[in-house]
């Protein structure tokens, strides 16, 4: 007999127990049961099986023990027994329990903070099956130096977990920030996130450095080329623009610039290429030779400025690596463990230095056996037809097979990269070592994965040789196998075994349950000189990332772009009732932050965490295949694993517009309010309505008196209440400054007609959470004024499991508009020029001109000195089709604080209003002083 159960029982997880029987010809009962360690007098959980010819006495009972039933305590580790009871035989085992359970996501709306803003985050809360979890969920911000700043609670009711947004502290410590989150009770199962908090402000387009690959070896030492792309965030790119590359040199954390090296260049049509001397430039700061630069990185920036219009960008890029020898070597689906008398395969991968696949790379093979007295025996030459492959395009691997001879006793192999193109020095080469499987009666089971190797998905159904070898063949009459995943049994069964073939074929279908990565363990008994022996091994199978509960998300447009605060029509579609999380994100912030890992990506790493096995597969014996698969087990067939759970496995396998208002109420802007009812009322008689409210009048009566006058339509009726009453708030409290400053900003936005007000630039937005019941629902969003591409993602989570559906883009852009980039902040008293550019996408010449009005604590050059807000006069230009023309203000902040200022872009059909706040600081330089005080509430010390 054999019994199979996990190396450790996770608390709160079903865990199957398999229980296989050898040479019985009847029916009999087995009964599993998790007791109490060490006095078994608790029965935690219990099943009842019946091993019959019809189940080829193979079954499995399912097992959980509840973390009530047996708390955690933190000072002590928890076992149980797994206890095995039949009428012909009767065993115990102890196993560790882990109160690791389930899988915790955290997801912020963006990467990136600046210090006046909210984070806003949810947590994704699953299962050890992948459901929702339903537990209560708690998350801790800690700031860059350790600090804990604040502690959040929530219940959770669908598996997505909704934190209330966290505000950054005054005065903030700028760098890296990290959420922690973990369930309240029960379990110690923990995530963390990180966020950035930082000054910055939104680049106006995006570039993107992309050298022509990501090593530099000896061929490309004096001729490296580097492209320079740049495009709008709404996917134009830049007709002509001055590029400035500069370079420098990381080795380590130092970083020196090369001066000399400095290049200057023109982009057109959106690209930039040039050819860099490494040799050259790096010696100019001693650095003499490619071994001297070895292992350190290519460092550029580039800054590029528009050639016609006035707006600027730089990006920085430090992902070439000096390599003496440009490639990576590694094996892929192959176990160091070799099966004397049976074919070993071997798998290698060629990458580069920054781990992508190379193909069409040459690669040899060498190797020689050795035996028990260390006679070595070579089994494939150096040189040989059959140690040299090519790697395959589609993912850089290359297959050799080598013949293990009976006597050895453990394998030595070289593989290395014969590229004509490099010198024997700077070839990579790696050398590896395979013991031999270790049996009694000679008898071994080899599995090829690594010839027929391949990425799995869902519902593939694969098809595995298997090899046997054994003085007692003809007694080996089936082969048994398991699939475990994330720690569990998830498949098993017994196949017939059929005489006189060298191999079997091994078939099963893969599942959900499979999803990330599966391990197959294959496994026979034999009788042989009067003892049976257990003989095994096992391989690692990769499962592609897909969704337990498809979701996609479509946008229900007939155009291929959209304008700013158009409605348009989301989309969500599931395969069954599941809630989906949605964000959206402005492109522009990857040009602050560079791009992170995908959702998807960062799930599956998660869950693959929770493998309880280590490497590739295989191992040096019966036991150390088992527990190398994540399993323990109990048999009679000359083998036990006595050894408790080791050391954990390090080995890698694979690589709304809601917040706007609160803003509004909370800062108590009078210029925001102006501009939203500008916005709101763009249709030309609601803005008369809102115009005729805001008038003072001279009888005493209310807002609503007066409306009840109007003999328009309700929509009028509203504009005039909305106007009228916000105009009387301002005269009560502010009768003079305030009145004026919101008179002359109605008067200048309303005289414009047609004008587009444009004020609403989140860089994240439609962070919500909507049940899909009936398999699709479609929401109508308003989008906003940005002129960007936004990548809208969801995130699906149901019994099924949990789905992140591929990233939607929606671009959004406009034929004429106005660009102007306004700093982070600005220094009371210091002159700044704002520079803008006005871009014409039509296919004829237009006239323009662009105005700026501020309001007092900002002063704008050239304007009369009048009280109140401040409006230059306007002087019409040609701009061609096309084209594009740059635009400067200079300003002069006298004020602190929050400043709203509005650029008027006014043309015959197409003027619009862009509104934009100016942050203004003090003077100086800001110090921290550290200072140490006794708090004393009590008043013990007086």
């Amino acid at each position: 007999y054999v019994l199979t159960a996990p190396k450790i029982f996770r608390a709160g997880a079903s865990q199957k127990v398999v229980v296989q029987a050898f040479g019985y010809e009847e029916e009999f009962p087995v009964n599993i049961a998790l007791k109490s360690f060490p006095d078994k007098f608790v029965v935690y959980s219990s099943g009842r099986i019946s091993l019959t010819p019809a189940n080829k006495f193979q079954d499995a009972v399912t097992l959980t023990v509840q973390p009530t039933d047996l708390p955690r305590t933190d000072n002590s580790e928890k076992y149980l027994y797994l206890e095995a009871v039949s009428p012909h035989f009767t065993r115990f085992k102890k196993i560790p329990v882990s109160y690791e359970n389930g899988f915790l996501f955290i997801h912020t709306d963006k990467p990136v903070y600046t210090p006046d803003q909210s984070v806003k985050v949810r947590v994704y809360s699953l299962n050890e099956e992948l459901q929702p979890a339903r537990r209560e969920t708690v998350l801790t911000f800690v700031d860059p130096e350790g600090v804990e700043v604040d502690i959040l609670e929530e219940k959770d009711f669908t598996g997505i977990v909704s934190f209330p947004d966290f505000k950054i502290p005054p005065n903030p410590k700028y760098g890296i920030w990290k959420i922690k989150a973990k369930y309240k009770k029960d379990f110690v199962t923990s995530a963390v996130a990180k966020f950035e908090v930082k000054e910055y402000a939104m680049p106006s387009f995006s570039i993107v450095i992309e050298p022509e690959s990501n090593f530099i070896s000896s061929d490309k030492f004096e001729n490296f080329r580097i492209v320079v792309k740049a495009s709008y965030f709404s996917n134009k790119k830049l007709p002509s623009a001055d590029v400035f590359l500069r370079f420098g040199i990381i080795e380590e954390s130092e970083k020196r610039m090369m001066p000399q090296a400095m290049h200057v260049t023109k982009i057109e049509n959106g690209v930039a290429k040039i050819n860099f001397n490494s040799k050259r430039a790096a010696s100019s700061i001693g650095f003499d030779s490619l071994e001297a630069l070895d292992g350190s990185y290519l460092y550029i920036v580039a800054s590029v400025l528009e050639s016609a219009g006035g707006l600027s960008g730089e990006v920085e890029f430090s992902g070439v690596r000096f390599a003496v020898s440009p490639y990576k070597l590694s094996l892929i689906a192959t176990p160091l463990f070799v099966k004397p008398g049976l074919p070993f395969f071997i798998k290698v991968q060629v990458k580069d230095t920054m781990d992508e696949f190379v193909g069409n790379i040459p690669v040899t093979v060498t190797a020689k056996s050795f035996s028990e007295q260390m006679d070595e025996t070579e089994l494939i030459s150096e040189g040989s037809e059959s140690g040299r492959r090519k790697t395959s395009i589609s993912d850089g691997t290359a297959l050799f097979v080598v013949n293990i001879p009976s006597n050895s006793k453990m394998l030595e192999f070289q593989v290395k990269t014969a590229d004509p193109h490099l010198s024997d020095e700077n070839q990579a080469s790696k050398t590896y070592e395979a013991k031999a499987y270790s049996s009694l009666s000679q008898s071994y089971l080899y599995i090829d994965w690594a010839s027929n190797h391949k990425t799995l998905e869902v519902g593939d159904v694969i098809n595995i040789n298997v090899y046997p070898q054994s003085h007692y063949i003809d007694k080996i009459h089936h082969y048994s196998y398991l699939i475990t995943s994330k720690g569990k049994t998830v498949s098993f069964g017994t196949q017939e075994r059929i005489k006189d073939l060298d191999y079997e074929h091994l078939t099963f279908q893969i599942t959900q349950e499979m999803v990330p990565s599966a391990r197959l363990i294959v496994y026979y008994i034999v009788m042989g000189e009067g003892a049976a022996e257990l003989v095994a091994d096992s391989v690692w199978l990769n499962v592609e990332q897909k969704c337990g509960n498809s979701l996609d998300i479509k946008l229900q447009s007939s155009k291929e772009t959209l304008k700013p605060a158009e409605v348009v029509s989301l989309t969500m579609k599931t395969q069954s009732s599941a809630f989906v999380a949605l964000s959206s994100i402005d492109k522009a912030i990857y040009g602050v932050t560079g791009r992170r890992k995908r959702a998807m990506e960062k799930i599956m790493l998660q869950l693959e965490k929770s493998d309880l096995g280590c490497g590739a597969g295989g191992g040096q014996n019966n036991i150390a295949v088992f527990r190398m698969a994540g399993l323990t087990f109990l048999t009679n067939a000359n083998a036990e694993d006595s050894e408790e759970a080791g050391e954990p496995c390090n080995e890698v396998l694979r690589t709304k517009r809601s917040e706007f208002k609160e803003k509004i109420l909370k800062e108590g802007d009078v210029n925001y309010f102006i501009f939203i009812s500008v916005a709101k009322y763009r249709d030309p008689e609601a803005r008369q309505c809102c115009m005729a409210g805001v008038k003072a009048y001279p009888v005493s009566e209310t807002c609503r008196e007066r409306a009840q006058r109007i003999q328009r339509n309700q929509r009028c009726i509203s504009a005039f209440t909305d106007c009228c009453e916000f105009a009387n708030k301002l005269r009560l409290e502010e009768p003079n400054k305030l009145l004026i400053l919101a008179r002359m900003h109605f008067e200048a936005l309303l005289e414009m007609g047609e004008a587009q007000v444009r004020s609403y630039f989140p860089e994240s937005w439609l962070w919500e959470v909507h049940q899909v019941s009936s398999r699709s629902k479609t929401l109508s969003v308003t989008l906003p004024d940005s002129l960007t591409t936004w990548e809208v993602q969801g995130v699906g989570i149901s019994d099924k499991g949990i789905c992140v559906a591929a990233p939607l883009e929606m671009q959004v852009v406009k034929d004429i508009f106005l660009s102007i980039h306004v700093p982070y902040s600005v220094v009371r008293g210091e002159q700044i020029e704002l520079k803008g550019s006005v871009y014409n996408h039509k296919a004829s010449a237009i006239k323009f001109c662009v105005k700026i009005a501020a309001g007092n604590g900002v002063c704008t050059f050239g304007d009369s000195a009048s009280a109140g807000s401040r409006i230059q006069s306007c002087k019409f230009k040609n701009l061609d089709a096309g084209s594009s023309t740059a635009v400067t203000f200079r300003i002069l902040p006298l004020e602190l604080g929050l400043h709203t200022v509005n650029f008027t872009l006014l043309t015959p059909r197409n003027s619009e209003i862009v509104v934009k706040t100016l942050r203004v600081m003090p003077e100086g330089i800001k110090k921290e002083l550290h200072a140490g005080f006794t708090l004393d509430p009590q008043g013990v010390y007086g």
